[in-house]
């Protein structure tokens, strides 16, 4: 089962979303526990980490959506956010706080069902732990969190949604330590699919940052990306 948040203070907007991710659930055979709140306030009172997956509306009264998002940020960098927008402006904005999507308004049954199967799996994928032995310690956290790796400098750097954590070893064996959903697109970077917002040509980007993908590699990746739900 799902638990999701929807913040929309809109009550049309918000009876739309309910009822199509409840007719999208019965047609893929999904389960979903729905909770709305109708502020950003109302939400993150007394937050838990109690959701995998959180819509969040960017006009809202008070604290508007994306000054709501830094907030949860601070409190969860696991749960997977996704804004609901009338202006697509909001996308790169949205990077700063890893959200995984951005849905335009009036929400659709074609949007959802386009851009459901990835968040989801970022969800599921969520599950799963990743344990770094860094520079500073053992530190054990959701996959979703770890964004990508990469050799820079003689270390490996994991970058997380915490921050950057330096460790000592060989990309190899980082590799085989990782669970299902990660991917390596060269000889110096491993990318988490799930938090892959853009493929272009010879390149991918995640968090903000563009790697390039070897050409031997790119069929692979491009197979891999699309099985975990993200369509190109």
């Amino acid at each position: 089962m799902y638990r999701i948040a929807i913040v929309e203070d809109q009550a049309g907007d918000e009876r739309r979303l309910v009822s199509l991710l409840e007719q999208y659930a019965r047609e893929e055979n999904q389960q979903f526990s729905l909770t709305v709140f109708h502020s950003a306030m109302a939400f993150l009172e007394d937050y838990t980490h109690r959701f995998e997956l959180v819509f969040m509306d960017i006009r809202l009264p008070g604290l508007d959506g994306m000054e709501a998002a830094h907030e949860l940020r601070r409190l969860d960098h696991a749960v997977a956010l996704v804004f609901l927008t009338s202006l697509a402006q909001y996308a790169v904005e949205s990077y700063e706080v890893d959200a995984a999507d951005y849905i335009l308004k009036p929400v659709t049954a074609a949007a959802l069902r386009l851009k459901l199967p990835r968040i989801l799996a970022r969800c599921s994928q969520a599950q799963a732990e990743v344990v770094i032995r860094s520079e500073e310690g053992t530190l054990r956290l959701k996959a979703n969190e770890l964004r990508f790796v990469e050799i820079y400098d003689h270390h490996i750097h994991f970058d997380t949604a915490g921050g950057v954590r330096r460790a000592y070893g060989t990309l190899k064996e980082i590799e085989r330590a990782l669970p299902d959903g990660f991917f390596r697109v060269n000889n110096q970077t491993i990318v988490n699919l799930g938090c892959v917002t853009r493929v272009e040509g010879e390149s991918v980007t995640v968090a903000g940052r563009t790697f390039p993908i070897s050409r031997g590699r790119r069929k692979e990746f491009l197979s891999a990306l699309n099985l975990s739900g993200l369509k190109n």
